[in-house]
């Protein structure tokens, strides 16, 4: 969760004078937003989130809610109820329990809601809004996870942790690019379709809806990659072969973008299972995977 600031502090009162709010307690969940529970004058039960500021001028708020808007109809996301430049008020999906990390059901089980939210994320075509492209972000991608592996290893006093990450990196990004140039089918993605951004929603047909979107456009494949990357080690190369199959994605350049981005993830160096990672990522397996 993020660290509470007089800015966050002057974002709440801001946003609650515009609509009417009454906040409460501060969410769990939220790594880089500010997340609060509220209402609003008709007793609505809603959330007011607060992205991060950027420096690039550029409003993550605008861009959360221009893709939550494309995806209004269909009940695969979160309701937006609206937005400003740096806030945005949203339903809150009830009972709202979130996706597990070490999956409780079997793995069609979580291919099954994965596919079906996804299906209807994809139908939705961009519109009018100018996203940005997988290749536009993707280098801000491993941006963040170099700065994510330094600050794991300053926290833990592990200097060399995720340095095997850290080491495929360069030809993760070679793979990435030469995917990228070579996609002929863009949809509008989720862009953190992972899950733990899941929660359950009685609302939805699939009794689950997608939250905290860095919509981009791109390969779907991408987003198959991505989801199963963040699996635990056993689970993350079945998982991409299982969910391309159940959507009719390329299997190969799923599996190949799931290489990717499980280079990502080693080099974030955050999870429990760092070292059966740091594994998988030095095996014959992901040295073919990687290999353009």
């Amino acid at each position: 969760m993020v660290a509470f600031t007089a800015d966050v502090d002057d974002r709440v009162r801001r946003a609650a004078d515009v609509w009417g709010l009454t906040v409460g307690e501060a969410l769990a969940g939220g790594s880089r937003s500010a997340v609060f529970a509220a209402s609003d004058e008709a007793g609505r039960d809603l959330v007011l989130k607060l992205p991060p500021a950027r420096d690039d001028g550029r409003s993550p708020a605008a861009l959360e809610a221009a893709a939550l808007s494309t995806w209004s109809s269909t009940r695969a996301a979160v309701t937006l109820v609206d937005a400003t430049a740096d806030a945005l008020l949203l339903v809150r999906a009830r009972p709202g329990r979130s996706w597990p990390w070490q999956p409780t059901t079997s793995l069609q089980g979580v291919v099954s809601v994965a596919s079906d939210l996804l299906t209807r994320l994809w139908a939705q075509p961009p519109g009018e809004h100018r996203f940005p492209t997988l290749a536009d972000v993707y280098p801000e991608d491993e941006r963040v996870a170099r700065e994510d592996a330094a600050v794991e290893q300053r926290g833990r006093r592990e200097p060399r942790r995720g340095v095997p990450g850290l080491r495929r990196l360069p030809a993760a990004a070679v793979l990435a690019g030469r995917l990228i140039a070579t996609c002929e089918v863009q949809r509008l993605l989720h862009g953190d379709f992972i899950t733990k951004n899941l929660v359950s929603d009685e609302g939805s047909p699939a009794g689950w809806v997608a939250l905290d979107p860095l919509p981009r456009t791109g390969d779907p494949a991408a987003e198959v990659g991505a989801f199963a990357a963040y699996h635990p080690v056993e689970l993350i190369l079945p998982t991409a072969g299982a969910l391309a199959r159940r959507l009719d994605v390329d299997p190969d350049r799923s599996l190949r973008w799931a290489a990717v981005w499980t280079v990502h993830q080693a080099a974030q160096a955050w999870r429990d299972d760092q070292r059966q990672l740091d594994d998988l990522v030095t095996s014959a397996t992901l040295d073919d995977l990687l290999a353009v």
